[in-house]
């Protein structure tokens, strides 16, 4: 057995215990010398055979392993078994010969034949190739690690670069300057969330600023959605009953509608925007409730950036490809630091594409929460709508679920337990759309 590493001019080879002509003579007459053409599979991963084989001649090498690497050899003198000897569960590879091969081949019944020196002898050569196997994928691993860390810090460094140069375009200033701000009182109502010292109170009387906000309030108190028995005129009694999640999701909403062009593709954002803002909130309560408003603000005004992007897109159609190479994230911190938006939701929404290339210990200390309940918000969503099918898409989705102490459940777990629950026993309150959606995953609840 031998694993060559392509350029590097090296081989990993495990020493065989001897086995001596009279060894040799028994094997021939007990095993099944069997041919194998170059390019042919020796037997396929999970394939049901228990068969051991002592290659005779030629080369042989692993295809196809999600435990180890590919690319494993076998050269004469090597055992392969690729399966459990001491219980029945298919192949964990499939092996093909790299040239044309012979082998001996042994059921579990002629091996069991075989004398007990024999055995023994075989068994260590397994057991010999199994740990040169191990060192071997544990310099792929830490190759592997380079490799994405290199890729990792390739990609940091070309953001910062570019973000540096966003400050300095004037078309990209100029946007951000023309763009409606929020409404003072909004300002406000996210700064009592980062400060944890909000009351129904407060919320009501920033709310009484804004006379339109006030009605959209009464409106969705006295809606079908909610069922009250009396109309309610009271705004302070509406914010208490309503909670504060709701009151800061209508105003938030009512704001960015008021920032934004009455578009199709605007509103789409804005769909987005508000489902996540609801599944985070879910999220939250596992983590710290506390946050859950604060971080359903942040899911609100993550997508700004997007908005940006459509608006260079729309004011200059020639250079539409170029802006979609912008990073939206840094586009929206840019934005809401204009409209003096709290530090902490800036960063947040600046921050909010490292999940994608980076593990949760390269995310600033102090809006890695954040930045990771977005993260896995966004995960969800795609569960929830069916959208997401590549693994690669989210290289680090394991570390994110372990740092929220999600672990060991899955993605989906974390969709069904924690979200899916929660929006379903509150579907009436919530938008008809977000309504629609969830109804269409009701078959994922278990």
């Amino acid at each position: 057995m031998n694993q060559s590493t392509e350029g590097k001019g090296h081989a990993i080879q495990s020493p065989q215990p001897a086995i001596g002509d009279k060894e040799r003579i028994i094997l021939f007459n007990t095993g099944q010398v069997r041919a194998v053409s170059e390019k042919e599979l020796l037997f396929k991963k999970r394939g049901p055979d228990r068969n051991i084989y002592y290659v005779l001649s030629g080369v042989l090498e692993v295809v196809s392993n999600e435990a180890f690497g590919e690319g494993f050899t076998f050269v004469p003198g090597d055992w392969i078994s690729e399966t459990s000897l001491l219980s029945v569960r298919g192949r964990v590879s499939s092996v093909v010969a790299k040239e044309t091969a012979k082998v001996l081949g042994f059921s579990p019944t002629a091996f069991q034949s075989l004398s007990q020196g024999i055995q023994n002898s075989v068994l260590m050569s397994l057991h010999d190739a199994a740990l040169a196997r191990l060192e071997l994928i544990r310099k792929q691993r830490d190759g592997s690690q380079r490799r994405a860390n290199g890729l990792s810090r390739y990609i940091k460094r070309n953001l910062r670069k570019s973000h540096g140069r966003y400050e300095q375009s004037e078309i990209i200033l100029n946007i951000v300057k023309n763009i409606p701000r929020l409404p003072l009182y909004i300002t406000h109502l996210i700064e009592l969330l980062t400060s944890e010292a909000a009351s129904a109170k407060d919320v009501a009387d920033l709310a009484k600023q804004d006379p339109a906000l006030v009605v959209d309030i009464l409106k969705t108190i006295n809606s079908s959605r909610y069922g009250l028995q009396r109309e309610i005129s009271d705004i302070s009694y509406a914010v208490t009953y309503l909670g504060f999640n709701e009151i800061y999701q209508i105003a938030v909403s009512r704001g960015l509608i008021k920032s934004m062009p009455d578009s199709e593709e605007f509103r789409n954002l804005l769909r987005h925007s508000l489902f996540l803002s609801y599944i985070i909130f879910e999220l939250s309560q596992p983590c710290d409730p506390r946050q859950a408003p604060l971080m359903s603000t942040i899911a609100l005004v993550h997508d700004i950036g997007d908005s940006v992007v459509l608006l260079l897109q729309k004011q200059n159609p020639k250079l539409s490809l170029l802006f979609d190479m912008l990073d939206p994230g840094k586009l929206g911190a840019m934005l809401l630091q204009q409209w003096n938006i709290p530090k902490g939701v800036c960063q947040a929404v600046e921050h909010q594409g490292l999940p994608s290339f980076s593990p949760p210990s390269d995310v600033p200390r102090e809006t890695r929460l954040s930045v990771a309940l977005l993260y896995i918000a966004h995960v969800v969503y795609d569960f929830i709508g069916n959208r997401r099918t590549d693994i690669t898409d989210d290289p680090y989705l394991e570390d994110y679920l372990a740092f929220l102490k999600f672990r060991p459940r899955s993605i989906d777990q974390v969709a069904r337990e924690f979200v899916l629950k929660g929006l379903k026993a509150r579907a009436q309150r919530l938008p008809d759309f977000v309504r629609k959606q969830i109804a269409l995953a009701n078959h994922l609840v278990s």
